[in-house]
Protein backbone atom coordinates (compact mmCIF):
# COMPACT_ATOMS: atom_id res chain seq x y z
CA UNK A 1 0.00 0.00 0.00
CA UNK A 2 1.55 2.99 -0.60
CA UNK A 3 2.39 5.73 1.88
CA UNK A 4 -0.33 8.61 0.34
CA UNK A 5 -2.93 6.21 0.46
CA UNK A 6 -1.75 4.37 4.16
CA UNK A 7 -2.10 8.14 5.34
CA UNK A 8 -5.55 8.63 4.23
CA UNK A 9 -6.88 5.53 5.73
CA UNK A 10 -5.33 6.22 8.77
CA UNK A 11 -7.09 9.52 8.97
CA UNK A 12 -10.38 7.52 8.15
CA UNK A 13 -10.11 4.98 10.95
CA UNK A 14 -8.94 7.88 13.34
CA UNK A 15 -12.59 9.41 12.82
CA UNK A 16 -15.38 7.89 14.87
CA UNK A 17 -18.11 7.34 11.49
CA UNK A 18 -21.57 6.69 12.36
CA UNK A 19 -23.51 6.64 9.12
CA UNK A 20 -27.37 7.33 9.52
CA UNK A 21 -28.64 4.41 8.29
CA UNK A 22 -25.86 0.86 8.01
CA UNK A 23 -28.83 -0.89 6.83
CA UNK A 24 -30.38 1.28 4.54
CA UNK A 25 -33.84 -0.22 4.47
CA UNK A 26 -35.63 2.83 2.86
CA UNK A 27 -37.04 2.25 -0.78
CA UNK A 28 -37.34 5.45 -2.74
CA UNK A 29 -41.34 6.76 -3.39
CA UNK A 30 -40.33 6.95 -7.21
CA UNK A 31 -40.01 3.98 -8.98
CA UNK A 32 -38.40 3.71 -12.59
CA UNK A 33 -39.72 2.19 -15.47
CA UNK A 34 -38.04 -0.24 -17.82
CA UNK A 35 -38.12 1.10 -20.80
CA UNK A 36 -35.80 -1.85 -22.96
CA UNK A 37 -33.29 -4.08 -22.44
CA UNK A 38 -30.85 -3.84 -25.23
CA UNK A 39 -28.21 -7.40 -25.23
CA UNK A 40 -26.01 -6.94 -27.71
CA UNK A 41 -22.52 -5.80 -26.06
CA UNK A 42 -19.37 -6.89 -24.84
CA UNK A 43 -19.20 -6.32 -21.60
CA UNK A 44 -20.65 -2.84 -21.50
CA UNK A 45 -18.67 -0.67 -18.00
CA UNK A 46 -19.84 2.93 -18.86
CA UNK A 47 -22.20 4.87 -20.84
CA UNK A 48 -22.36 8.59 -21.68
CA UNK A 49 -25.07 11.15 -23.20
CA UNK A 50 -23.56 12.92 -26.26
CA UNK A 51 -23.39 16.56 -25.00
CA UNK A 52 -27.38 17.28 -27.04
CA UNK A 53 -28.75 14.59 -25.84
CA UNK A 54 -29.39 13.34 -29.09
CA UNK A 55 -26.60 10.19 -28.74
CA UNK A 56 -25.87 7.52 -25.76
CA UNK A 57 -22.09 5.82 -26.26
CA UNK A 58 -21.49 2.64 -24.39
CA UNK A 59 -17.86 1.41 -23.80
CA UNK A 60 -17.58 -2.14 -24.30
CA UNK A 61 -14.39 -3.52 -21.92
CA UNK A 62 -14.22 -7.08 -23.37
CA UNK A 63 -13.29 -8.73 -19.92
CA UNK A 64 -11.76 -12.28 -21.20
CA UNK A 65 -14.35 -14.62 -19.67
CA UNK A 66 -13.32 -18.05 -19.35
CA UNK A 67 -9.98 -17.81 -21.01
CA UNK A 68 -8.59 -16.58 -18.57
CA UNK A 69 -7.93 -17.67 -14.68
CA UNK A 70 -9.07 -14.48 -13.17
CA UNK A 71 -11.22 -10.90 -13.81
CA UNK A 72 -9.14 -9.56 -16.47
CA UNK A 73 -9.57 -7.32 -19.92
CA UNK A 74 -8.34 -8.48 -23.03
CA UNK A 75 -5.28 -6.10 -24.21
CA UNK A 76 -7.44 -4.47 -27.77
CA UNK A 77 -10.54 -5.95 -27.91
CA UNK A 78 -12.45 -3.19 -26.26
CA UNK A 79 -14.44 -0.79 -28.71
CA UNK A 80 -17.09 1.91 -28.26
CA UNK A 81 -21.33 1.54 -29.84
CA UNK A 82 -23.30 4.77 -30.82
CA UNK A 83 -26.88 4.38 -29.61
CA UNK A 84 -29.48 7.12 -31.46
CA UNK A 85 -32.26 8.21 -28.97
CA UNK A 86 -35.43 7.96 -30.00
CA UNK A 87 -38.71 10.75 -29.05
CA UNK A 88 -40.26 7.26 -27.19
CA UNK A 89 -36.99 7.42 -25.12
CA UNK A 90 -35.87 3.85 -26.42
CA UNK A 91 -32.05 3.99 -27.91
CA UNK A 92 -31.40 2.00 -31.33
CA UNK A 93 -28.13 1.01 -32.54
CA UNK A 94 -25.86 3.46 -34.86
CA UNK A 95 -22.66 1.75 -34.90
CA UNK A 96 -22.03 -1.05 -32.28
CA UNK A 97 -18.35 -0.75 -33.39
CA UNK A 98 -17.87 2.74 -33.80
CA UNK A 99 -14.03 2.95 -32.30
CA UNK A 100 -12.43 -0.64 -31.79
CA UNK A 101 -9.09 -1.76 -30.64
CA UNK A 102 -9.26 -0.12 -27.10
CA UNK A 103 -7.89 -1.73 -24.20
CA UNK A 104 -10.40 -1.82 -21.52
CA UNK A 105 -12.24 0.86 -22.60
CA UNK A 106 -14.51 2.60 -19.12
CA UNK A 107 -15.75 5.55 -18.00
CA UNK A 108 -16.87 8.79 -19.95
CA UNK A 109 -17.18 12.22 -19.52
CA UNK A 110 -18.17 14.91 -21.79
CA UNK A 111 -15.86 17.99 -21.91
CA UNK A 112 -18.62 21.59 -21.12
CA UNK A 113 -15.59 24.37 -21.71
CA UNK A 114 -13.59 24.14 -24.78
CA UNK A 115 -9.76 24.13 -24.70
CA UNK A 116 -7.92 25.00 -27.62
CA UNK A 117 -7.21 21.61 -29.08
CA UNK A 118 -10.50 19.99 -27.47
CA UNK A 119 -14.30 21.38 -28.56
CA UNK A 120 -16.80 21.63 -25.96
CA UNK A 121 -18.62 18.39 -25.92
CA UNK A 122 -15.35 16.08 -26.62
CA UNK A 123 -16.07 12.91 -25.17
CA UNK A 124 -12.98 11.67 -22.83
CA UNK A 125 -12.61 8.07 -22.38
CA UNK A 126 -10.56 6.02 -19.51
CA UNK A 127 -8.53 3.37 -21.18
CA UNK A 128 -6.21 1.21 -20.72
CA UNK A 129 -6.12 -0.56 -17.42
CA UNK A 130 -5.39 -3.41 -15.31
CA UNK A 131 -5.90 -5.94 -14.67
CA UNK A 132 -5.23 -6.47 -18.23
CA UNK A 133 -4.25 -10.00 -20.51
CA UNK A 134 -3.12 -10.56 -23.88
CA UNK A 135 -6.01 -12.10 -26.72
CA UNK A 136 -5.05 -15.25 -25.31
CA UNK A 137 -5.19 -15.13 -21.57
CA UNK A 138 -2.08 -14.79 -20.16
CA UNK A 139 -1.22 -11.90 -17.92
CA UNK A 140 1.04 -9.28 -19.35
CA UNK A 141 4.02 -8.58 -16.80
CA UNK A 142 5.80 -5.96 -19.05
CA UNK A 143 5.66 -2.22 -17.36
CA UNK A 144 5.98 -1.00 -20.52
CA UNK A 145 2.17 -2.18 -21.98
CA UNK A 146 0.81 -0.48 -18.84
CA UNK A 147 -0.37 2.14 -20.82
CA UNK A 148 -3.24 3.72 -19.05
CA UNK A 149 -4.78 6.81 -21.01
CA UNK A 150 -7.57 9.26 -21.42
CA UNK A 151 -8.75 9.10 -24.84
CA UNK A 152 -11.08 11.96 -26.52
CA UNK A 153 -13.02 11.40 -29.00
CA UNK A 154 -15.95 13.66 -31.19
CA UNK A 155 -19.61 12.26 -31.59
CA UNK A 156 -18.55 10.88 -34.72
CA UNK A 157 -15.91 8.77 -33.25
CA UNK A 158 -13.03 10.41 -34.48
CA UNK A 159 -10.14 10.50 -31.84
CA UNK A 160 -8.99 13.83 -31.11
CA UNK A 161 -5.93 13.24 -28.98
CA UNK A 162 -5.57 11.59 -25.70
CA UNK A 163 -3.45 12.07 -22.13
CA UNK A 164 -0.87 9.88 -20.69
CA UNK A 165 -1.66 8.19 -17.48
CA UNK A 166 0.81 5.13 -18.00
CA UNK A 167 4.22 4.06 -17.60
CA UNK A 168 6.74 6.71 -16.79
CA UNK A 169 4.29 9.43 -17.00
CA UNK A 170 3.81 12.29 -15.14
CA UNK A 171 1.11 10.94 -12.94
CA UNK A 172 3.86 8.33 -11.98
CA UNK A 173 6.27 11.03 -11.26
CA UNK A 174 4.01 12.42 -8.33
CA UNK A 175 2.66 9.26 -6.55
CA UNK A 176 5.51 6.66 -7.72
CA UNK A 177 2.20 4.82 -9.62
CA UNK A 178 0.86 5.05 -13.17
CA UNK A 179 -3.01 5.42 -12.74
CA UNK A 180 -3.29 2.05 -12.66
CA UNK A 181 -7.09 1.05 -13.21
CA UNK A 182 -8.29 4.48 -14.62
CA UNK A 183 -12.16 3.96 -14.06
CA UNK A 184 -14.17 6.82 -14.02
CA UNK A 185 -14.44 10.95 -14.37
CA UNK A 186 -16.22 13.86 -14.71
CA UNK A 187 -15.73 17.73 -15.59
CA UNK A 188 -16.85 20.66 -13.89
CA UNK A 189 -18.36 23.34 -14.74
CA UNK A 190 -15.27 25.53 -14.93
CA UNK A 191 -13.55 22.21 -17.41
CA UNK A 192 -11.38 20.98 -14.52
CA UNK A 193 -11.25 17.24 -14.93
CA UNK A 194 -11.27 14.90 -12.00
CA UNK A 195 -10.45 11.44 -12.55
CA UNK A 196 -10.16 8.51 -9.95
CA UNK A 197 -7.77 5.46 -9.98
CA UNK A 198 -9.52 2.18 -7.88
CA UNK A 199 -5.55 0.89 -8.13
CA UNK A 200 -6.49 -2.88 -8.63
CA UNK A 201 -3.86 -4.75 -10.86
CA UNK A 202 -0.32 -3.17 -10.27
CA UNK A 203 0.80 -6.56 -9.19
CA UNK A 204 0.60 -7.92 -11.63
CA UNK A 205 3.44 -6.18 -13.40
CA UNK A 206 7.32 -7.17 -12.78
CA UNK A 207 8.40 -5.26 -10.87
CA UNK A 208 4.78 -4.80 -9.86
CA UNK A 209 3.55 -0.89 -8.46
CA UNK A 210 1.73 -0.52 -5.52
CA UNK A 211 -1.02 1.59 -6.75
CA UNK A 212 -2.15 5.05 -5.67
CA UNK A 213 -5.82 4.47 -4.89
CA UNK A 214 -7.48 7.99 -5.08
CA UNK A 215 -8.73 10.95 -7.18
CA UNK A 216 -6.75 13.56 -9.61
CA UNK A 217 -7.78 17.01 -10.23
CA UNK A 218 -6.39 18.10 -13.43
CA UNK A 219 -6.76 21.01 -14.37
CA UNK A 220 -8.98 22.88 -17.75
CA UNK A 221 -4.96 24.99 -18.41
CA UNK A 222 -3.20 21.72 -18.10
CA UNK A 223 -5.34 19.62 -20.49
CA UNK A 224 -3.82 20.94 -23.47
CA UNK A 225 -0.65 20.58 -22.01
CA UNK A 226 -0.67 16.86 -21.04
CA UNK A 227 -2.58 16.20 -24.71
CA UNK A 228 0.69 17.48 -25.70
CA UNK A 229 3.45 15.53 -24.01
CA UNK A 230 4.30 18.55 -22.24
CA UNK A 231 5.35 18.61 -18.44
CA UNK A 232 2.13 20.80 -17.33
CA UNK A 233 2.79 24.79 -15.91
CA UNK A 234 0.07 23.63 -12.94
CA UNK A 235 0.65 19.66 -11.74
CA UNK A 236 -2.08 17.32 -11.69
CA UNK A 237 -3.46 17.23 -7.71
CA UNK A 238 -3.74 13.48 -5.93
CA UNK A 239 -5.82 12.85 -3.03
CA UNK A 240 -5.26 9.64 -1.81
CA UNK A 241 -8.83 7.92 -0.94
CA UNK A 242 -8.88 4.48 0.94
CA UNK A 243 -11.15 1.75 -0.21
CA UNK A 244 -10.37 1.50 -3.78
CA UNK A 245 -12.48 4.76 -5.36
CA UNK A 246 -14.83 4.16 -8.49
CA UNK A 247 -17.18 6.05 -9.34
CA UNK A 248 -16.72 9.89 -9.62
CA UNK A 249 -19.11 12.53 -10.67
CA UNK A 250 -19.58 16.45 -9.94
CA UNK A 251 -22.73 17.70 -7.62
CA UNK A 252 -24.65 20.14 -9.94
CA UNK A 253 -26.53 21.26 -6.39
CA UNK A 254 -23.13 22.35 -4.55
CA UNK A 255 -20.17 21.82 -6.69
CA UNK A 256 -18.43 18.98 -4.45
CA UNK A 257 -17.01 16.23 -6.12
CA UNK A 258 -18.56 12.84 -5.33
CA UNK A 259 -16.83 9.96 -5.06
CA UNK A 260 -17.46 5.87 -4.21
CA UNK A 261 -15.51 2.83 -3.27
CA UNK A 262 -15.88 -0.73 -4.51
CA UNK A 263 -12.73 -2.25 -2.17
CA UNK A 264 -15.58 -4.99 -0.57
CA UNK A 265 -16.29 -6.56 -4.04
CA UNK A 266 -12.66 -8.17 -4.00
CA UNK A 267 -11.99 -8.25 -0.25
CA UNK A 268 -9.94 -4.84 -0.40
CA UNK A 269 -10.05 -3.32 2.82
CA UNK A 270 -12.53 -0.15 3.25
CA UNK A 271 -13.36 1.40 5.94
CA UNK A 272 -16.58 2.54 4.28
CA UNK A 273 -17.47 -0.53 3.30
CA UNK A 274 -18.70 0.90 0.15
CA UNK A 275 -18.80 4.28 0.80
CA UNK A 276 -19.56 7.88 -0.64
CA UNK A 277 -17.05 10.66 -0.20
CA UNK A 278 -18.06 14.16 -0.82
CA UNK A 279 -14.56 16.37 -1.74
CA UNK A 280 -14.53 20.29 -1.90
CA UNK A 281 -10.95 20.07 -0.88
CA UNK A 282 -8.07 18.38 -3.14
CA UNK A 283 -6.08 18.73 0.49
CA UNK A 284 -7.77 17.07 2.80
CA UNK A 285 -9.79 13.70 2.75
CA UNK A 286 -13.39 14.64 4.52
CA UNK A 287 -15.01 11.39 6.69
CA UNK A 288 -17.64 9.56 4.62
CA UNK A 289 -21.05 10.83 3.97
CA UNK A 290 -22.39 7.14 3.92
CA UNK A 291 -21.36 4.08 3.74
CA UNK A 292 -22.31 0.20 4.53
CA UNK A 293 -23.29 -0.06 0.83
CA UNK A 294 -21.47 -2.83 -0.08
CA UNK A 295 -19.52 -1.94 -3.30
CA UNK A 296 -19.89 0.72 -5.23
CA UNK A 297 -19.42 1.38 -8.94
CA UNK A 298 -21.25 3.86 -11.48
CA UNK A 299 -22.19 7.24 -10.05
CA UNK A 300 -24.01 9.98 -11.37
CA UNK A 301 -26.55 12.97 -10.79
CA UNK A 302 -29.73 14.25 -12.23
CA UNK A 303 -30.21 17.56 -13.48
CA UNK A 304 -31.70 18.94 -10.10
CA UNK A 305 -28.84 17.02 -7.78
CA UNK A 306 -30.19 13.54 -6.63
CA UNK A 307 -27.32 11.00 -6.50
CA UNK A 308 -27.48 7.60 -8.06
CA UNK A 309 -24.75 4.84 -7.17
CA UNK A 310 -24.89 1.41 -8.14
CA UNK A 311 -24.00 -1.84 -6.14
CA UNK A 312 -22.32 -5.24 -7.62
CA UNK A 313 -21.01 -7.02 -4.83
CA UNK A 314 -22.07 -10.47 -5.22
CA UNK A 315 -23.24 -11.60 -2.07
CA UNK A 316 -25.97 -9.27 -1.96
CA UNK A 317 -28.29 -7.85 -4.53
CA UNK A 318 -27.19 -5.72 -7.16
CA UNK A 319 -29.07 -2.50 -7.25
CA UNK A 320 -29.08 0.93 -7.77
CA UNK A 321 -29.12 3.33 -4.48
CA UNK A 322 -30.84 6.39 -4.91
CA UNK A 323 -29.04 9.46 -2.10
CA UNK A 324 -32.19 12.64 -1.98
CA UNK A 325 -31.79 14.69 1.01
CA UNK A 326 -29.24 13.52 2.53
CA UNK A 327 -31.26 9.71 2.70
CA UNK A 328 -29.95 6.85 0.79
CA UNK A 329 -32.58 4.25 -0.16
CA UNK A 330 -33.21 1.62 -3.04
CA UNK A 331 -34.60 2.52 -6.63
CA UNK A 332 -37.65 0.22 -7.93
CA UNK A 333 -37.34 -1.18 -11.21
CA UNK A 334 -41.05 -2.11 -12.51
CA UNK A 335 -41.32 -4.14 -13.63
CA UNK A 336 -39.17 -6.18 -11.63
CA UNK A 337 -35.48 -6.44 -13.41
CA UNK A 338 -32.33 -8.76 -12.00
CA UNK A 339 -29.55 -6.44 -13.08
CA UNK A 340 -26.09 -7.79 -13.57
CA UNK A 341 -23.06 -5.44 -12.55
CA UNK A 342 -24.48 -2.37 -13.01
CA UNK A 343 -21.87 -0.08 -13.58
CA UNK A 344 -21.42 3.01 -14.81
CA UNK A 345 -24.87 4.48 -15.11
CA UNK A 346 -25.58 7.53 -17.52
CA UNK A 347 -28.45 10.34 -16.76
CA UNK A 348 -30.01 13.00 -19.18
CA UNK A 349 -33.18 15.27 -18.27
CA UNK A 350 -35.72 14.99 -20.85
CA UNK A 351 -37.39 17.77 -22.72
CA UNK A 352 -40.81 17.13 -20.12
CA UNK A 353 -38.55 16.86 -16.61
CA UNK A 354 -38.35 13.50 -16.76
CA UNK A 355 -35.07 11.26 -16.61
CA UNK A 356 -33.60 8.83 -19.13
CA UNK A 357 -30.86 6.24 -17.44
CA UNK A 358 -28.75 4.18 -19.17
CA UNK A 359 -27.53 1.02 -16.92
CA UNK A 360 -24.65 -0.89 -18.52
CA UNK A 361 -23.95 -4.28 -16.81
CA UNK A 362 -20.62 -5.47 -16.94
CA UNK A 363 -21.32 -9.25 -16.32
CA UNK A 364 -18.02 -9.72 -15.63
CA UNK A 365 -16.53 -13.44 -16.60
CA UNK A 366 -19.36 -13.69 -19.03
CA UNK A 367 -17.75 -16.40 -22.02
CA UNK A 368 -19.81 -15.00 -25.02
CA UNK A 369 -19.14 -11.70 -26.14
CA UNK A 370 -22.29 -9.64 -28.02
CA UNK A 371 -25.12 -10.53 -25.86
CA UNK A 372 -24.48 -8.54 -22.83
CA UNK A 373 -27.18 -5.97 -21.14
CA UNK A 374 -27.60 -2.75 -21.53
CA UNK A 375 -30.98 -1.52 -19.62
CA UNK A 376 -32.88 1.42 -19.93
CA UNK A 377 -34.89 3.43 -17.01
CA UNK A 378 -37.53 5.77 -16.80
CA UNK A 379 -37.90 8.59 -14.01
CA UNK A 380 -40.62 10.59 -13.75
CA UNK A 381 -40.28 14.18 -13.62
CA UNK A 382 -41.08 13.75 -9.68
CA UNK A 383 -38.43 11.87 -9.36
CA UNK A 384 -36.30 14.84 -7.11
CA UNK A 385 -38.98 14.96 -4.71
CA UNK A 386 -38.06 12.30 -1.77
CA UNK A 387 -41.18 12.38 -0.44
Amino acid sequence: MSKILTAALGSILATNIVFAADTHPNVHPHAAVVKQVIKSFDNPEGAIFSADGTHVFISNSAEIGDKGAGFSWTEGEGYISKMKVNNDGTLTMVNDKLITGISSPLGMAVLPVATGKFPAGTIFLCAGSAPIVDKDGKTITDRARMRTKLMAFNDDGKVLGEIDTGSNSVFEKITGSPIILINAMGFDSQGNLFVADTAFGGAQFDPPWDGAGGLWRIGHETIDELAAGKLPTNMPEFLGIPGNPDGVEVSPKDGSVYVNTVGPVAGAPDPANGGIYAISDMSKLPAPMDGNLGALDGLDFTHNGTMLNTQIRGDIPAKIYVTCDGVTSDLMLSPHTELSGPADLAIRQMDDGSYLVVVPELMARDATPGDDEVTVLALPQTFDNCM
